[in-house]
């Protein structure tokens, strides 16, 4: 990555359950990290997402660029996590498949940001 954006681990039930529905744009620079997620939805969004999947270890296995509203997205066998950022996050961001995100993988382990 070129440089990392700010990530909130979206950790409850809830807030993994929520996602990014009915919320305004994120900000250029800010991401959502869900844990133990391989698929999302964009059902009642109001802008579109770029989705990163990653496996266990935080290295990224799929991208999707540009998922417009109303839509579903699969990552795959190995995905276990998904970073949510606005459209156009994957090139702003430099994100590519085989990239270790290593900042990921330790954040989940040690807690780090939280959503409410």
């Amino acid at each position: 990555m070129h440089v990392q954006p700010n990530i909130v681990v979206a950790r409850s039930f809830w807030a993994r359950f929520k996602g990014l529905m009915l919320s305004s744009p994120l900000p250029a620079d800010q991401a959502l990290l869900i844990p133990r997620c391989a698929s999302v939805h964009t059902f009642f969004m109001r802008y579109a997402l770029d989705l990163v999947y990653l496996d266990r270890h935080g290295a990224v296995v799929k991208l999707a660029r540009d998922v417009r509203p109303w839509r579903m997205s699969w990552g795959g066998s190995g995905a276990t996590q998904i970073l949510e950022m606005a459209a156009g996050g994957i090139e702003r961001h430099g994100v590519q498949v085989g990239d270790l995100m290593v900042a990921l993988s330790k954040m989940e382990k040690h807690h780090a940001v939280q959503t409410p």
